[in-house]
């Protein structure tokens, strides 16, 4: 299998965790990749005509997006762990799944709209993302208080991929940890995890090649 990957995504490290809870990470050969909304690049858009990543090729077809790419790693190739059968749990799952998935977007908009040159950047969207935050990290915090009495799923994927960009991306923007204790004491005990330990963000363009290195 093929996986089109940057290590900035948040989206790329939820599937990557579900790469090594599934246990399939040998299997898996990484295609650097980077995508550019406002530049799409013609080798991405030919195996995924979204223009994003990440994108796996497996069993002859492309494979996406994130939440696809996972479904298929966990239920299609794995034992299913991630996606409860059970119509409740999996409604709870995927709720929590959604509330990750939806930071990380808010992130990545936020992102854009910082890097724009000044003149250009639009301070609505800003206030807007500003505003949002507070609403979904007592979200978080609500849901946090029951992480520890349930099965690991791909809500709690979705929430560590969402919650390590925040960290890579703005670690002095929006300080989290005191106003939210109960998240962030449970975001201290998943860092021991073996997924979320081998799947940490960092910036390939400037400290790949030591990253690398001290993967190996």
């Amino acid at each position: 299998m093929k996986l089109y990957w940057s290590p900035r995504s948040p989206f790329v490290r939820k599937a990557l965790i579900a790469v090594h809870e599934t246990g399939l990470i040998a299997e898996i050969e990484l295609i650097p990749s980077i995508a550019m909304a406002t530049q799409p690049r013609d080798e991405l858009l030919a195996v995924n005509p979204l223009g994003q990543i990440p994108v796996l090729l497996a069993d002859g077809e492309a494979i996406y997006d994130s939440s696809t790419i996972c479904y298929y790693l966990d239920a299609v190739r794995g034992s299913g762990a991630l996606h409860p059968s059970d119509p409740c749990a999996r409604l709870s799952a995927e709720r929590r799944h959604a509330l990750g998935d939806g930071l990380s977007e808010l992130l990545l908009h936020w992102l854009t709209e910082r890097t724009r040159q000044q003149e250009n950047q639009s301070a609505i969207r800003i206030a807007a993302a500003n505003k949002k935050l507070p609403y979904i990290f007592q979200a978080l915090e609500k849901e946090a208080a029951d992480f520890g009495t349930q099965p690991f799923d791909i809500g709690h994927v979705a929430i560590i991929a969402a919650l390590g960009y925040l960290d890579f991306r703005f670690p002095s923007d929006w300080d989290w940890r005191d106003r939210f204790p109960t998240l962030s004491g449970w975001w201290d005990h998943i860092q021991t995890r073996p997924s979320v330990a081998a799947t940490k963000h960092y910036d390939e363009l400037v400290d790949g090649g030591a990253a690398a290195k001290a993967r190996s």
